[in-house]
């Protein structure tokens, strides 16, 4: 058997990881490189020959650093996501076709197959997948435990255990996954130490707190991170103002509130605004009366320029929970976009990790000591998804279990390391 960490081993993003028995072969991630990259991305040409004689292509979630190459897949190859990433996936391309030619993305979006939680997918008889569900900033992501001439691998994705579903973690680990020969396993944290990891009940209540003092709140978020949306609905509900969005957030959220059983995640009562009818009277009686709380995407200055001229009775602020290096980072980083939003709101910007409005979607450094611990990998722990300077050798597991950051073969099982 073959494990291939063609990309992820020495970057955060561009996640692509091979698993190769003697006549099967599956692809994991298929990710684009994260804006900041000096990587050369690669082109189609280099996906077909990478995916030419694989068997199966599946995506742990719908972010682009892990799935943002999916459309230059042949169309022969089986590409599998689970029926809710695929609507999300669905519902952004079908708003942006209004922008460009998103045909061809669509079109790999209709062919996907879908995985079910921990229901195995056999491929060739070779090798086995068996999704398991977990928490991540993504609507429905998941990890992927492989059985393959004798090993039992799990590769998690991204994950965390600081959220509304993050607590089910430890038992999905331990009693669902079991034991295993190799952990392919997420370290995004290990180079962000001293970052202050908030649980998402908190955002909530800094939230509730936020909305008691203040009529007008805009939150500039991710439109398809489903627990920091309930976090500012749920904070809506208990302050009675009103949650308010655009057609296409509330497109997502009702992916979200079919899918999801608990309340928590159920979004029927949002107040859509559209852009028409932002100085209707009635309208404009009611928010101004009531208040609102409004998540927003860096591409609609535009909109939030003309609620801001509206609704000027009183000062508006801005809940930024999103990375800090969007508009504090390297030239490569930051969003211009995020820059000019965050000025339309001087003095009055309730900032991330700092303010307690913003969480990573990512496992903190002790629940991957955690995770590692559980699973107790017999033969290795294979990082990826890092900073190329961080390591796992920097922390005790280091004592307790093999980190393979290089190529090498165990127990008949070659490892190359890219």
């Amino acid at each position: 058997m073959e494990i291939i960490i063609h990309r992820g081993a020495h970057q955060i993003g561009g996640c692509i990881t091979e698993i190769k028995s003697d006549n099967a072969k599956i692809l994991i991630d298929l990710g684009a490189n994260l804006p900041d990259s000096n990587a050369k991305e690669l082109n189609e040409t280099d996906v077909a020959e990478l995916a030419q004689d694989a068997d199966a292509i599946f995506y742990t979630h719908y972010h682009g650093d892990h799935v943002g190459l999916f459309h230059l897949v042949p169309e022969a190859v089986p590409q599998y996501i689970s029926k809710g990433a695929q609507e999300v996936m669905m519902c952004k391309y079908n708003a942006l076709k209004a922008h460009g030619d998103y045909s061809k993305e669509l079109a790999a979006i209709e062919r996907f197959y879908h995985y079910e939680a921990k229901v195995p997918i056999d491929i060739k008889g070779r090798i086995r997948v068996t999704p398991y569900y977990v928490s991540h900033s993504a609507f429905e992501a998941y990890m992927f435990k492989i059985e393959a001439e004798g090993k039992t691998i799990l590769h998690t994705g991204d994950f965390r255990k600081h959220s509304y579903l993050g607590k089910g973690l430890s038992r999905t680990l331990q009693y669902l996954v079991g034991n295993i020969d190799f952990l392919i396993i997420e370290g995004t944290m290990l180079g962000r130490k001293g970052e202050k990891v908030i649980q998402e009940n908190d955002i909530k209540r800094n939230t509730v707190s936020l909305l008691k003092e203040h009529k007008y709140v805009f939150a500039l978020c991710s439109s398809t991170d489903m627990d920091r949306l309930a976090s500012f609905h749920q904070a809506c509900k208990e302050t009675k103002r009103n949650f308010l969005c655009d057609p296409y957030q509330k497109s997502v959220l009702d992916i979200f509130t079919r899918y999801m059983e608990s309340s928590l995640f159920h979004f029927d009562d949002t107040f859509v605004l559209h852009r028409s009818n932002i100085s209707n009277p009635k309208i404009k009686a009611k928010l101004s009366h009531e208040g609102f709380l409004m998540p927003v995407r860096a591409s609609q200055i535009g909109l939030i320029k003309e609620i801001l001229k509206e609704y000027d009775d009183g000062p508006a602020y801005l809940i930024y929970s999103l990375w800090q290096g969007y508009y504090k980072g390297t030239e490569k980083q930051v969003n211009p976009q995020i820059v000019e939003l965050r000025e339309l709101f001087p003095d009055r910007i309730l900032d991330g990790v700092y303010d307690g409005f913003h969480t990573s979607g990512h496992a903190d450094v002790e629940t991957l000591e955690e995770a590692c611990r559980i699973l107790r990998p017999r033969l290795g722990i294979i990082p990826i998804h890092k900073e190329a300077l961080s390591s796992y050798q920097s922390l005790d597991i280091a004592q307790e279990f093999p980190i393979i950051e290089s190529s090498k073969q165990i127990e008949n099982v070659e490892i190359a390391i890219l």
